[in-house]
């Protein structure tokens, strides 16, 4: 297994959307093909993908804002019965390496599923094993009712979210507490490119009021229960 790569002109990049991401992400929670390719021409964004024999048997997908510092873990898919395999970790190698030294990002971000509020689902995965793999691997939640916000106009938001910081700048290493002011640019930005703005509804306010002038606490992932969990959005 090697880690590689997928840009606009791989020929695997189209047997990674279709084969890796479509069946492991439901349909409200994925980008277009169309909106992958913008991503990657604008350099924004980037796939790493581990291939065995030619075939790509896992894949992870950054989404960088450049304004905010903060990178974002979009997307991590492993084949069914590819799975405790090792290839999640092989990624989560990259994301903590490579990825790291392409950008320096002050903050990387992922979106996980509550344990509380989805069910297993036999394509999609376990969360509660998803949120045990990610603690494994050194992650903490922010302390704030996160939701995916809609992608495009028609779709849906996704309740019951985590978003959790997977690696951050050397200096932020260790601390319980991180600065309120890159999560909030970062989350203005993603309103403004999928729902054209910050909305002024309810879960929207408490999820920036949770982001106060004095930084916003970071919690462990092994206990689910002990994370916020929103419902109604």
């Amino acid at each position: 297994m090697r880690l590689v790569d997928i840009g606009l002109d791989s020929p695997l990049l189209e047997t990674v959307y279709e084969d890796l991401l479509v069946p492991h992400f439901p349909a409200e929670e994925m980008v277009t093909p169309a909106e992958l390719r913008a991503g990657l021409e604008a350099g924004l964004l980037w796939i790493s993908a581990a291939v065995t024999e030619g075939r790509p048997v896992g894949a992870a997908v950054a989404e960088w804002s450049p304004h905010s510092r903060v990178l974002l873990l979009a997307y991590m898919a492993v084949r069914s019965q590819a799975r405790s395999s090792g290839i999640g970790g092989a990624l989560m190698a990259g994301i903590h390496g490579d990825w790291q030294d392409r950008v320096r990002p002050l903050l990387t971000l992922a979106e996980i599923e509550h344990p509380a509020a989805h069910a297993p689902h036999p394509e999609h995965g376990d969360p509660s094993a998803r949120m045990r793999f990610y603690a494994r691997h050194g992650a903490r939640a922010l302390d704030i009712p996160y939701f995916q916000p809609a992608l495009r106009p028609g779709a849906a938001r996704v309740p019951g979210m985590v978003l959790a910081v997977l690696a951050t700048a050397p200096e932020l290493a260790d601390a319980q507490v991180v600065p309120a002011e890159p999560v909030r640019d970062f989350m203005t930005e993603y309103f403004e490119q999928t729902e054209g703005g910050v909305p002024e509804d309810p879960a929207t306010a408490a999820m920036f009021a949770a982001m106060p002038p004095g930084g916003i606490r970071l919690l462990p992932v092994d206990d689910p229960a002990a994370l916020p969990c929103t419902s109604l959005v």
